[in-house]
């Protein structure tokens, strides 16, 4: 008795996939049965063990064994195919559900959508600007009568820069106006003994070196005996450059008291002013010397000669400036003009007088007199 054929496990699977494939289109598999390629498949797996019907049905039956290699082959990549794919479609699936179950997931994938766009449209940019720009005949073919974006942003910029402009120019006025006023005569900033440097110079003049004297104990100076001395310093002071410029007059052999000559001696006034303010400034102590005792004023000690000398060079070089700088002594006439030497108020002055005298060009004031009382 013939033992029952064994069939294996692998092609009956071969055979249902086979069978769920037949409406595919497939022209291999179209015209085939599950029982043929049972059987077929039943034969080619165990020849020795078939049955005499068996046999005698293969031997009614060509048998092609290349035929079924390839279905072979064919069934298996079309399994791996849809095995892959059911992988790709489960991943997508889950992906999917976890993008809609979390915000972050949704937060993520927007953004790289967004960075993907942003590299390409930079990439694209990047392409636009290296190609020639299209010049302004092409966009009024394209658009004619039309204005551009860029045309409209520039003519803003150049009506904001037109006002800003106008603006700084008004300032600009203003301000020079200003300093005009101020400053009537420009200084040579080069020059030492310009008004402004001896202005600092009289300045440290009633303040330290004022000070430094009145308060040494060897040479001790009152407000009574200093506003005297000062006094007498400063009429020196008047009376040598005057003689000074009167000798110049002579020289020149033009006589003081001739009216033709008044516009030219006041043309040469003026020269003659700076170069005496260049010698009187460059000028030793032996030259101040001369008008101290012009003064008739005894210096006993080194502290009280530098001071006196430091008085006459100062008022000089304020008296040869243009216009000269002048000192009023005159009490009554400027009170407004006045401070006391400790700080007291108008209405506590007893019997005030002058310490330093008002400065004064011409009818401005330009520095404060000093009084004590």
């Amino acid at each position: 008795m013939l033992q029952a054929a064994r069939t294996p496990v692998l092609p009956l699977i071969w055979a249902n996939i086979f069978c769920c494939c037949k409406g595919t289109g497939t022209p291999e598999f179209s015209s085939c049965s599950r029982t043929g390629v049972f059987e077929g498949h039943c034969l080619g797996a165990a020849p020795k063990e078939m049955t005499a019907e068996g046999s005698r049905q293969t031997s009614g039956t060509s048998w092609q064994p290349s035929t079924y290699v390839d279905k072979t082959s064919s069934l298996e990549i079309l399994y791996y195919s849809l095995a892959e794919r059911m992988v790709q479609v489960e991943n997508e699936t889950s992906m999917k559900k976890a993008w809609c179950d979390s915000v972050d997931a949704r937060l993520q994938f927007l953004e790289s959508f967004h960075r993907q766009h942003a590299a390409s449209d930079h990439y694209k940019a990047q392409e636009t600007s290296n190609t020639d720009p299209p010049s302004r005949s092409s966009y009024q073919e394209a658009f004619p009568g039309g204005v551009t974006q860029k045309e409209v942003q520039e003519k803003e910029e150049h009506k904001k820069l037109k006002e800003k402009v106008k603006e700084l120019e008004a300032r600009n006025k203003e301000l020079l106006s200003k300093a005009m006023s101020m400053h009537k005569h420009s200084e040579d900033m080069n020059d030492p003994s310009r008004l402004s440097a001896v202005l600092q110079m009289y300045e440290m003049l009633r303040l330290r070196d004022w000070e430094k004297l009145r308060c040494s104990t060897v040479s001790c100076w009152s407000y009574k005996s200093g506003s005297s001395i000062i006094k007498k310093l400063f009429d020196a002071c008047e009376k040598d450059i005057q003689q000074r410029t009167a000798n110049i007059f002579e020289i020149l052999d033009i006589p003081p008291s001739n009216d033709a000559m008044t516009n030219i001696k006041q043309g040469m006034v003026e020269e003659i002013r700076n170069l005496l303010r260049y010698s009187y400034y460059h000028n030793h102590s032996e030259f101040y010397s001369k008008i101290i005792m012009q003064a008739g004023i005894d210096t006993k000690t080194a502290l009280q000669r530098q001071f006196t000398q430091q008085c006459c060079k100062t008022y000089c070089l304020l008296l040869l400036q243009e216009p000269p700088v002048e000192a009023e002594w005159n009490l009554q006439e400027n009170l407004q003009y006045l401070e006391h030497v400790d700080k007291k108020g108008l209405e506590h002055w007893r019997k005030p007088a002058f310490l330093w005298p008002v400065m004064k060009c011409g009818e401005s004031v330009l520095v404060k007199g000093v009084v004590w009382d």
